[in-house]
């Protein structure tokens, strides 16, 4: 009698630690006992999410908002987007949610165009010229008329018979 007990508490420990880890290892197979904690509350959506147009930027670097004298190092920053949608509840109320998601490249080039147009509009744009100045001043410098290619020709070899 003693051995079948044995038995039996020996197979039921068999049992629960091939559950912990089919559970452990195979996690999508036990949807009942996953949490729910990240899941939003559930509601009708009244207005999906749409942008504010809000923008911010965001970086991993926690030195820069900590010493003043990392503010001019350069960086890696994200552009962060602020979206909006209202969610009626199950019991009737509208509540507003807001989130901060990262940029796509099209809202990207929209900030970069109104950053270009604020510059070109406040004369903040520095050009370079299309024609480069000459260091020396003018007279002084290579002769235009006689190149070094053209050296040791006569006047009558560079005109076609």
């Amino acid at each position: 009698m003693a051995n079948v007990l044995i038995g039996f508490w020996l197979l039921l420990i068999i049992l629960i630690a091939a559950a912990f880890l089919a559970y452990y290892f195979f996690p999508a197979a036990f949807p009942v006992f996953r949490r729910h904690a990240n899941v939003p509350n559930q509601g009708v959506i009244k207005r999906d999410w749409v942008a504010t147009g809000r923008i911010d930027f965001a970086t991993s670097i926690t030195e820069v908002t900590s010493n003043p004298g990392d503010y001019d190092q350069p960086a890696e920053f994200k552009l962060l987007v602020e979206e909006r949608r209202i969610v009626e509840s199950l019991a009737g109320n509208e509540n507003l949610e807001v989130q901060w998601r990262l940029a796509n490249l099209r809202e990207a080039k929209a900030v970069v165009k109104q950053y270009h147009k604020y510059l070109s509009d406040h004369s903040l744009i520095k050009t370079v010229f299309d024609e480069t100045p000459s260091l020396l001043p003018p007279g002084i410098g290579p002769d235009p008329i006689s190149r070094p290619a053209d050296k040791g020709k006569s006047e009558d070899d560079a005109q076609p018979h």
